[in-house]
């Protein structure tokens, strides 16, 4: 979970499913993006929001993943290091 940088929304993940809901009454949860991961990825999503509000953030296996919440594409590049510790888990990471 998350909120947009102007506070007025709370973004958030139903499964895969990226949701924001304004913090007004009556508001209704908008669909934001539905991410595809991986078939041996984790049934909750943990992500972070950039800056922006416009990217979510996550990691799966050894990738970081970009998605742009206006068009929904997936931009993906892999976590180079010299060790992997804990190769078969998904790294933590800061943004």
């Amino acid at each position: 979970m998350a909120y947009t940088p102007d506070g007025a929304a709370l973004v958030y993940s139903a499964g895969h499913t990226v949701e924001r809901l304004a913090l007004r009454e009556g508001a209704a949860p908008e669909v934001l993006a539905r991410v595809v991961l991986p078939p041996d990825a984790s049934l909750s999503l943990r992500f972070s929001l950039d800056g922006t509000g416009r990217y979510l953030l996550h990691t799966h296996g050894r990738r970081f993943y970009r998605v742009d919440l206006q068009d929904g594409s997936t931009t993906s590049l892999p976590i180079e290091v010299r060790a992997h510790p804990g190769e078969d888990l998904s790294p933590n990471a800061a943004w």
